[in-house]
């Protein structure tokens, strides 16, 4: 076998010779491997930074947050409290507390606030939103302190403790219409997660999860609630349901804040913007949805119970709203039904 080698003029030493050539396909393949990767390094440095930055915030967010679509998307949920999501939020910068409920303008507070405190515009698009005040968007300079006892403090010392409130029923209905609404085309509803919402509220009360049941009527809706609320369980519903006895107010009563306002109201946002260094600056402007929702006795009667805690607290803080507190239900001829027109607020 050596002699045909080395008469073949392969190798010197068979054995060597033998050693190298069943070598060669072996790392022959890991040398392409190693080529291609190097190919692939150089090419994503030739990229910008804002670019792989963005890409791999996507990932986390992706990974971290998944947005639920379907009722076996989001696992064994189970109950928790959610007034810790809404309170509190301190910016030490400006020795500022500011609050506000799912459905009562939050969101455009936090844009507001955002802008005052950057000098621009909020002008991302997606998750993390302007509310999640913990992104790495926010730059650490709002604290999410769910601390009890530091919540304490701040509430002591702070310079300005601003909260966001509405109209209880008109933000309930704002909420149904936003989350759970069967018509989704008419009231704008976010059919993408509406089956997760409608399931946690099932679940929450008590109900059970049912693929049957993948949105609520507003009647249904107000049944389920009343049921969470009879079973004392209204801190774990979801932010865009919790009642505003819980969140902002759930141990501080509104004596203890330095304004309570409705996202109506200018002056409220100017003294807002005074605390965030900012002057003469008008409120943050919201759309105004137009579509009507028909709202039959036995609603209104859930309505009026649901709520009554909420006008009890925050009666004297809420401006005159012409849909409910003026009692503006346009009746029906028949008497019958009720038409409710609403402010669609986030």
């Amino acid at each position: 076998f050596g002699s045909s080698l080395r008469s073949s003029g392969g190798c010197d030493c068979a054995p060597s010779c033998l050693r190298s050539r069943l070598k060669a396909p072996l790392v022959q393949p890991f040398r392409s491997a190693f080529m291609m990767l190097a190919l692939a390094l150089f090419a994503l440095s030739l990229l910008p930074q804002s670019v792989l930055c963005e890409t791999r915030r996507q990932l986390l967010i992706q990974r971290q947050k998944p947005r639920p679509t379907m009722v076996d998307t989001w696992g064994e949920w189970k109950l928790q409290r959610q007034d810790t999501n809404i309170f509190m939020h301190y910016m030490p910068e400006e020795n500022l507390v500011a609050c506000g409920c799912g459905k009562c303008g939050s969101t455009s507070m936090w844009h507001y606030i955002y802008e005052k405190k950057f000098g621009h515009p909020w002008n991302y698009t997606g998750e993390p939103y302007a509310q999640d005040v913990t992104s790495e968007r926010w730059e650490g300079k709002v604290i999410h302190e769910k601390d009890m006892d530091n919540q304490s403090e701040i509430m002591k010392n702070a310079g300005f403790k601003f909260a966001l409130v509405r109209d209880p029923k008109e933000r309930l209905i704002s909420s149904w219409k936003s989350k759970v609404a069967c018509n989704g085309d008419l009231y704008g509803t976010d059919v993408g997660t509406r089956e997760f919402f409608t399931q946690r509220l099932l679940e929450t009360a008590g109900n059970g999860r049912s693929s049957k049941v993948p949105c609520l009527s507003l009647e249904d809706f107000l049944e389920t609630l009343q049921k969470v609320h009879s079973n004392q369980k209204e801190r774990f519903l979801d932010r865009h349901f919790l009642p505003q006895t819980e969140g902002c107010f759930s141990r501080f009563s509104p004596g203890n804040w330095s304004m309570i306002a409705t996202i109506s109201d200018p002056q409220a946002f100017s003294k807002l913007g005074e605390a965030l260094g900012s002057y003469g600056n008008p409120a943050p402007y919201e759309h105004a949805s137009t579509s009507q929702v028909q709202v039959t006795e036995r609603s209104l009667e859930l309505l009026n119970n649901i709520t009554a805690k909420e006008y009890e607290l925050l009666g004297d803080h809420l401006q005159p709203q012409k849909i409910v507190s003026a009692g503006v239900y346009m009746q029906m001829p028949n008497n019958d039904l009720n038409w409710f027109s609403d402010m669609h607020l986030d």
